[in-house]
């Protein structure tokens, strides 16, 4: 059966392949190997002990795609697999997008399958250190907030080469970040999708990217005096401005329950206190949310230098008796990042990147009114990151 599966599709690449003038049929792949050490302090640890360990991975960024344009330039597809090769025991090949798409006309451009919404498209260039029980990655947990990666149906206007503005539609139910919804007795009866607003402004060498996102999550046969609703929102500024060889980039964003909805925002820090956190009786506390950063790159030669820095807070009231939050952490990252174009096919990537974890607010009471503050610790990650394409 494989072998069959294998050779049809074999087949149906030769022919497109033979036949140019029908269709254009393009593919390509990016593998990454990471290298590096992680310095670890005690309170990070959990130990008495500082640690410092080397790792060699390949990350599950690693991808194969595939791209296919009807003949008349309107209607396309991309498929992308994601590759996982760290390890006996973490192998694994998944979809990281699977969409389509018809332009309609100059202005409109509908796009459906699993696929980024247009919200807070920027990310900051931190790419090392992946591994599947810590995302090291664009700044997730440490400052970007990442749609992700959805099934949704998309519409794209472009009313001039000065703006572009989106409208996705996707299921609020999706949970693959792996957050549990925080209302356990009653029934998902969510009629409204998940909505994505987005636009991109182009002044010049500025280019502004505004966002708004909503997805309201509502249960039927909640108990008496129980929450019936889960909001999720998020308010998203971005920027990138070019100068020459300088280019500056960040983005803002604040909101509430980001856990709820599968954005890579949480990180494994946070994934208690990420989304709507249960307080008995099945009713719910909103978590409010913080996150920002600022990537500053400059071009020298065949290399771009990367200088990073982020930050994101949480905050909920988990015992909504008190007068303050009874639960508040703000983490930071800071380092530097350098691709080196090689050659056309092969970058390497020097990178150094601090992070501070911060001090977690206790939210038992002392029964004096004080808190206990846990220090989270910090971490260092520092190596090198391989880059091979075709």
């Amino acid at each position: 059966m494989k072998k069959s599966l294998m050779m049809m599709c074999i087949s149906v690449l030769m022919i497109f392949y033979a036949i140019p003038t029908i269709a254009e049929v393009k593919i390509g792949g990016i593998i990454f190997t990471d290298a590096w050490y992680e310095f670890q302090d005690s309170e990070n640890t959990g130990t008495k002990d500082d640690v410092a360990k080397f790792k060699v991975q390949i990350p599950n960024i690693s991808r194969l795609h595939g791209k296919w344009t009807s003949d008349n330039k309107d209607t396309g597809m991309w498929i992308e697999l994601g590759l996982d090769g760290n390890g006996v025991g973490e192998r694994d090949v998944c979809t990281r997008q699977a969409y389509g798409w018809w332009q309609v006309n100059p202005l409109l451009r509908i796009t459906a399958g699993q696929t980024v919404t247009g919200f807070s498209p920027l990310f900051p260039q931190q790419m090392l250190g992946t591994e599947t029980s810590r995302i090291n990655l664009i700044g997730g947990g440490f400052g970007d907030l990442y749609s992700g990666r959805i099934p949704l149906v998309r519409f794209t206007l472009t009313p001039s080469k000065e703006l572009t503005v989106d409208v996705a539609f996707s299921d609020p139910d999706i949970r693959s970040a792996g957050f549990a919804d925080a209302i356990t007795k009653g029934t998902n009866n969510t009629s409204l999708p998940r909505i994505d607003l987005s636009s991109a402004i182009n002044a010049g060498p500025l280019t502004l990217y505004p966002g708004f996102m909503f997805a309201n999550k509502t249960f039927t046969d909640v108990p008496d005096g129980g929450d019936d609703s889960i909001t999720t929102y998020a308010v998203s500024l971005g920027a990138k401005a070019n100068f020459g060889p300088v280019c500056i980039k960040g983005e803002v964003n604040f909101g509430q329950n980001w856990g709820n909805q599968d954005f890579l925002s949480i990180g494994k820090e946070n994934t208690l206190f990420g989304g709507a956190v249960s307080i008995g009786n099945n009713k719910i506390e909103d978590s409010d949310m913080f996150a920002g950063w600022l990537d500053a790159g400059i071009t020298v030669e065949a290399a771009e230098i990367h200088t990073i820095f982020g930050i994101q807070s949480y905050a909920n009231d988990r015992l909504p008796q008190t007068n303050e939050d009874d639960f508040e952490q703000t983490v930071m990252m800071f380092g530097f990042s350098v691709p080196v174009k090689v050659t056309d096919n092969f970058k390497i990537r020097p990178e150094i990147i601090l992070y501070d974890l911060g001090e977690r607010e206790n939210y038992i009471d002392n029964l004096d009114g004080t808190y206990n503050d846990e220090d989270r610790g910090k971490y260092v990650i520092a190596g090198v990151q391989f880059q091979i394409t075709f």
